[in-house]
């Protein structure tokens, strides 16, 4: 009789487990119809490539079409005098040549976004987006995404592997922020701007912690966990590590008192992107750089967890970094 007894109860907590296990807030609803509400423009394969009287006629049919690219605030800007010179500088056509041999597939692009979106649309119900998304070569210029409203401009040559020469002079723990599957992952941190507030006033570490975590879940939540972990720069060695050492590490976080720290510092530390994050242990170098952003994720999962019932949009909006710590149960 205890036998069956004790094999009915392990049965009972297997299936509380494995339903238990179903019931993550920010797992994927599958089977989603794409609502077919982005439009793709792909400038630079459009007209890089042409000879200069090609080019210009070209530019020509497109300027009524593509407002956004052809009419600037600056009334000093005349697409007819600029663009055409840019477009045929020798520099920027040999980059589009590699950004064609390294960039992500056009096809895998578009079905990624779709995809993307289609959950995005998904969650937020009262926003579901129309957007535009160009594509182009900037010159390597500083910025990963350009956005306007509903606009997305997003340059190839940001993306052409952490290995191309062009950003040979960039530190190498920054590098795979160009690998070319990456340019997904500005495309929704952008989105994700949207929807969570940042406060202008030095802040706690706890605050910079959760309002850097809440980009992270948006992107698991938006894209999958393989997406967040890469948006976070966390290799899977290094997430391993960070599994057997939440605990330690947690625990040195609460003893120092850095949770409500305000010290500019401590946030370049352990939230701006380096190649580890500072503890004053004997293992810091294996302390992947971000971990408070790490954590802010974390503490952002138990949270839903603990309250299920909310929606995405209501946890970014939820500026109560205190509350959100106490009521996650967060305790590795």
């Amino acid at each position: 009789m205890f036998k069956i007894y004790s094999n009915l109860t392990l049965l009972i907590g297997s299936l509380f487990f494995l339903n238990s296990c179903h019931q993550k807030p920010w797992e994927h609803t599958k089977d989603i119809a794409p609502i077919n509400q982005i439009s793709f423009v792909h400038f630079s394969d459009s007209v890089l490539g042409l000879d200069s009287l090609d080019l210009f006629q070209k530019l020509v049919e497109m300027q009524y079409r593509h407002p956004a690219i052809f009419t600037s605030p600056d009334t000093s800007f005349n697409w007819k005098s600029e663009l055409p010179p840019y477009l045929l500088d020798p520099e920027v056509q040999a980059i589009y040549q590699d950004a064609r041999k390294f960039r992500m597939p056009v096809e895998e692009f578009e079905s990624r976004v779709n995809y993307g979106i289609s959950q995005y649309n998904h969650r937020f119900l009262d926003l579901a987006k129309k957007i535009d998304i160009y594509t182009y070569i900037s010159r390597n210029e500083n910025f990963w995404v350009l956005k306007g409203p509903q606009i997305y401009f997003l340059p190839w040559d940001r993306y052409l592997g952490r290995e191309h020469p062009l950003y040979a002079r960039e530190s190498i723990y920054q590098r795979s922020r160009h690998d070319s599957d990456q340019i997904i992952i500005e495309l929704f941190k952008a989105l994700s701007e949207e929807h969570i507030s940042q406060s202008k006033k030095n802040s706690s570490l706890l605050t910079a912690m959760i309002n850097s975590g809440k980009k992270i879940l948006f992107i698991q939540t938006i894209l999958g966990k393989d997406e967040a972990y890469q948006a976070m720069n966390i290799s899977v060695d290094k997430y391993d590590f960070l599994e057997k050492n939440e605990k330690n590490l947690w625990t040195i976080i609460l003893n120092q008192r850095w949770l409500f720290d305000k010290s500019f510092e401590l946030k370049r530390k352990l939230i701006e992107p380096s190649p580890f994050s500072p503890f004053g242990t004997s293992i810091d170098q294996q302390i992947p750089g971000q971990v408070g952003i790490w954590f802010g994720w974390k503490i952002l999962q138990s949270y839903w967890l603990a309250n299920p019932e909310l929606t995405l949009s209501q946890i970014l909006d939820n500026e109560n970094v205190n509350l959100i710590l106490q009521k996650s149960g967060y305790r590795p």
